[in-house]
C-alpha cells in the first residue's frame, strides 16, 4: 500500500510539474518479469526445482498407495475384527494420514526454500544490471512495468530492456 501511495505521489508530482521535470528527468522502464524469463540461468534453476518436486511427488505417491492399501484392507476386514484390532488399524491409518500431511507440508516448504535459494542470485544479477544500465545512461528513474503499479508510461520513457540484455550478454 505504501508503494502504491509513493508511486501515485510521484506520478502526481510528475504530472503537475511536467515542464520543469521534463528537462531534468530521464525516465526508463523495463518489464523485469520478461527479463527474468529470458535469462538462461532461470531455465537451469527451474529444472532443479522441478527435479526436487518430482522426488517429493514420488514419495507422496508411495505414501498414498500405502494409505489406500491400508484403508482397503481395513474396510474389507472391518466386520470380522475385534474392537481392539479395529482400533489399532484405525490408529495406524490415522497415523499414516498425519505423516502424509506432515510430509506434504515439509515438501512444500523445502521446494519453496529451494526456489528462493536458486532464484535469488538470478534476481540479484538482473537487479544489478538494471541499476548499472540506469547509472551508465543517466536515468533518473527506471520503472518496472511488471509490477502493475506504473500509472503512466510516456513515449519519452525509454525501454531499457535492450541495454540490460546487452549488459547480461543475452541475445
Amino acid at each position: 500500500m505504501k508503494r502504491i501511495l509513493k508511486v501515485t505521489l510521484l506520478a502526481v508530482v510528475l504530472l503537475t510539474s511536467a515542464n520543469t521535470f521534463a528537462q531534468t528527468l530521464k525516465l526508463g522502464h523495463i518489464d523485469s518479469s520478461k527479463l527474468l524469463a529470458i535469462m538462461p540461468e532461470k531455465d537451469t534453476a527451474q529444472k532443479q526445482i522441478e527435479t526436487k518436486a518430482k522426488e517429493f511427488d514420488t514419495q507422496i505417491k508411495a505414501m498414498q498407495a500405502e494409505y489406500q492399501m491400508l484403508v482397503e484392507a481395513y474396510v474389507a476386514e472391518r466386520e470380522t475384527l475385534s474392537d481392539a484390532i479395529r482400533a489399532d488399524r484405525e490408529k495406524a491409518i490415522q497415523d499414516l494420514q498425519n505423516r502424509m500431511q506432515t510430509f506434504d507440508q515439509f515438501a512444500q516448504n523445502k521446494i519453496q526454500t529451494t526456489r528462493q535459494e536458486l532464484l535469488k542470485p538470478i534476481f540479484d544479477k538482473a537487479s544489478k544490471a538494471i541499476k548499472e544500465v540506469g547509472e551508465e545512461n543517466g536515468f533518473t528513474y527506471v520503472l518496472d512495468l511488471s509490477t502493475g503499479v506504473v500509472l503512466f508510461n510516456s513515449a519519452s520513457s525509454i525501454d531499457i530492456m535492450p541495454l540490460v540484455k546487452t549488459k547480461l550478454g543475452i541475445q
